[in-house]
């Protein structure tokens, strides 16, 4: 279940509402470069801050460009508007990529968005396309980079999780060697080790629910509480918090 759009426009004005007015903190943004951008950003003015962060340039900046992109196709974007922004996420990636191929957060985010699209675009398409299995060597890649980062690991197993949802259990492991068990391990993993990386979690309970929500109901609710109750560090911590209240009452709703 994604956030509806109602709450997500709502959601979005609240959080720019929040600390600086926009115009001078953008006009304060821009001569400021990377840091500036990471200032909208933290701020909650994604569309700004992918801007600004492609301008300033570099790898840095292609990344951050390709996180907010992110962040504004997931939690404010209109429907028909997210297609366009993962790509744009995608290429401003694969381009920080090309100036540094070492750069283990411009991995994550292309593996984040191929996975969004796939999500989009369907299991058939997304199999033909090539957005599981090369989101699985991003992944994997992003671990070599940096083995004590729990993030490559989170996300391995929610792409486990998500590629059983979508394809059967028998199919997700004839194809790419893909199983429940091993998404659950590295979900909780992950957890253990980034008890506060929100976003991480969330995308695991959400995983979880979407795969079992009789097996796997009353562990993913315990972990959405849980992000909901911690201090958020920014405005997009924020988005992923009224996201797991959002699926608190869907699942209680369901559970009527």
């Amino acid at each position: 279940m994604r956030p509806r759009r109602a709450a997500r426009v709502i959601l979005a004005a609240a959080v720019l509402s929040l600390g600086l007015p926009l115009g001078p903190l953008r006009a304060r943004a821009a001569a400021d470069g990377l840091a500036g951008a990471q200032a909208l950003y933290e701020q909650g003015d994604m569309q700004a801050a992918a801007q600004l962060a492609r301008q300033a340039g570099g790898a840095p900046g292609l990344t951050l460009a390709a996180k907010a992109g992110l962040v504004e196709a997931l939690y404010l974007a209109p429907q028909d508007a997210r297609t366009g922004l993962l790509e744009h996420a995608a290429h401003d990636a694969r381009a920080a990529l090309s100036l540094d191929p070492d750069d283990e957060a411009a991995y994550l985010q292309l593996a984040i968005a191929l996975g969004q699209m796939a999500e989009l675009a369907g299991p058939i398409a997304a199999h033909l396309n090539g957005y599981a299995k090369e989101g699985r060597e991003l992944l994997l890649r992003a671990h070599e980079l940096a083995p004590g980062d729990p993030w490559p690991d989170g996300l391995l197993g929610i792409w486990h999780l998500q590629l059983v949802r979508h394809a059967s259990p028998a199919l997700a492991a004839e194809l790419y060697d893909a199983s429940a068990d091993k998404g659950l391990a590295l979900c909780r993993r992950a957890a253990e080790r980034a008890p506060t990386a929100l976003a991480l979690r969330y995308g695991g309970a959400v995983s979880l629910l979407e795969l079992d929500p009789e097996r796997f109901g009353d562990e993913a609710l315990r972990t959405l509480l849980a992000i909901t109750q911690m201090p958020a560090a920014n405005a997009a911590e924020r988005l992923v918090q009224q996201a797991a209240r959002e699926q608190i009452g869907a699942f209680r709703e369901a559970a009527r």
